[in-house]
């Protein structure tokens, strides 16, 4: 009796034993995918952003999101109170795909047109000085300056009688600030006429000074130069695409807080955040599979930059994967779509370790 209830415990340890051999055999040879699950935002290979800050300034960036890196960052500063405003090229108003070197606006400042002004008319101010110093004049021309002098002393009077009488309309918000601007221009103009020939008067009775004529040329040059460096800095206000691709303009915005994009059309990426868990079961190369939201349609990938830094999102470490999508089709931009990671197949065994861990890691 109790050699058949030994013979029945044996029996049966050993089936067990057998059957466990049998299931882990069975799992380790059975063969699962396992596949990483996250979202996944669109954003191009390069991006070139234009945009407008609270404060007035420009800002313009290059970024390459293959690399992961901002490669170039730049700031047009003005200064306090200038009227700046930019200007969209009307082919760009409805049409999306540019190309490189396209004109895609321009930044006016009315303080550096103002500035520029200045030093162009104070430039023939110091040539009219130059002129004289160096040629002399005639009795009979000394009197026609004279004349000319007074006139223009006359039409200065007159304007600055105009110029008030539209501050005031200005004042009463009956004339805009772009007209008023018109009106002090035109008020500087004939200051700089008077100086001119107040200049040329003085010059036709004191004769030839060489002191004089040498200051005069330095001044010159100096002018010349600050005229150069305006025109320079007004030269990269024209806005023009660092390379071809898609426009994308952001018009919900207000007009101070614009925003101007150029998507690379040569490449589109997926920025996937992946559970810290399985960072050591990701590898560059392996293929990935996006599900788009807006169409439902599938699209396909691979792995290409592994970020080593470690985040949190929602209290939760998290590092950034980055994979290359084989449809070039930019309308999925900006879009958040489902994505899974195919990292290879692992015995079943295996497969049901990394679940069980990664699990009771979370």
């Amino acid at each position: 009796m109790k050699i058949k209830k030994l013979f029945k415990t044996v029996l049966t340890g050993t089936m067990i034993v057998l059957f466990a051999g049998l299931v882990y055999f069975l799992l380790n040879s059975y063969l699962l995918t396992y596949k990483i699950h996250t979202q996944g935002l669109v954003i191009p290979g390069k991006e070139w952003t234009l945009s407008r800050s609270g404060d007035g300034n420009f800002i313009s960036s290059f970024k390459d999101n293959i690399k992961g890196v901002t490669t170039s960052f730049n700031v047009t500063e003005f200064s306090r109170g200038d009227v700046v405003g930019f200007e969209l090229n009307p082919d760009f108003e409805e049409a999306n795909h540019i190309v490189q070197g396209d004109t895609i606006g321009y930044i006016h400042s009315n303080e550096e047109q103002r500035r520029l002004i200045e030093l162009v008319d104070a430039l023939e101010v110091l040539n009219s000085e130059l002129l004289f110093f160096t040629t002399g004049q005639k009795p009979e021309d000394i009197q026609v300056t004279d004349e000319k002098l007074k006139l223009a002393k006359q039409d200065l009077e007159t304007e600055k009688i105009l110029f008030e009488r539209n501050r005031k309309l200005f004042e009463d918000s009956v004339i805009t600030h772009q007209e008023m601007d018109l009106f002090l221009n035109q008020l500087k103009l004939k200051e700089y006429e008077v100086q001119i020939r107040a200049a040329e008067y003085s010059s036709a009775i004191t004769g030839e000074k060489p002191e004089q004529e040498e200051l005069i040329k330095s001044k010159i040059i100096r002018t010349q130069n600050q005229i150069e460096k305006i025109r320079e800095r007004l030269g990269h206000f024209t806005v023009v695409s660092p390379f071809g691709g898609v426009i994308m303009k952001n018009s919900n915005n207000l007009p101070d807080m614009m925003k101007i994009n150029v998507f690379d059309t040569t490449s589109v990426m997926v920025l996937l955040p992946v559970e810290i868990f399985d960072k050591r079961f990701t590898h560059r190369g392996d293929k990935v599979r996006i599900l788009t939201k807006s169409d439902r349609k599938i699209l396909e990938g691979n792995v290409i930059k592994i970020d080593n830094v470690v985040q949190k999102i929602n209290n939760r470490q998290v590092f950034f994967v980055t994979a290359e999508v084989k449809d070039q089709n930019l309308e999925y931009i900006g879009e958040l779509t489902e994505v899974e990671i195919i990292t290879g197949e692992v015995s079943a065994w295996e497969y049901l370790t990394r679940s069980f861990n990664k699990t009771i890691s979370k």
